[in-house]
């Protein structure tokens, strides 16, 4: 998978004019020619409930965009388990960019 830029990875997804995929929560993190994307999603189960799920994928830059280097898809209660960790890696990625600041 290759993308031009970040924000053209999505989650929705469409079958027949129905909706069966949906993004609830996205966040990106680039640094030094790599990029994680985190998207919290829902699918949309045969009975019609929605299931919650997590996908974590990393990115590096290749040439001109991004090549996909890894996915790690979480469903259901590990999905919701892990929004603690994309909180805190969220901090972790702001502190550590606050450090390179200083000198």
């Amino acid at each position: 998978m290759m993308v031009i830029d970040l924000d053209e990875v999505t989650f929705d997804a469409e079958l027949d004019g129905e909706e069966v995929r949906r993004t609830l929560a996205r966040r990106v993190w680039e640094r030094r020619g790599w990029a994680t994307v985190a998207a919290a999603y829902e699918e949309r189960a045969r009975d019609g409930s929605w299931r919650p799920h997590l996908a974590i994928i990393r990115f590096r830059r290749h040439g001109e965009g991004w090549k996909k280097h890894a996915q790690v898809t979480l469903p259901g209660e590990q999905a919701r388990g892990l929004g603690h960790l994309v909180e805190a890696l969220g901090e972790q990625v702001a502190a550590d960019d606050h450090d390179d600041d200083v000198s």
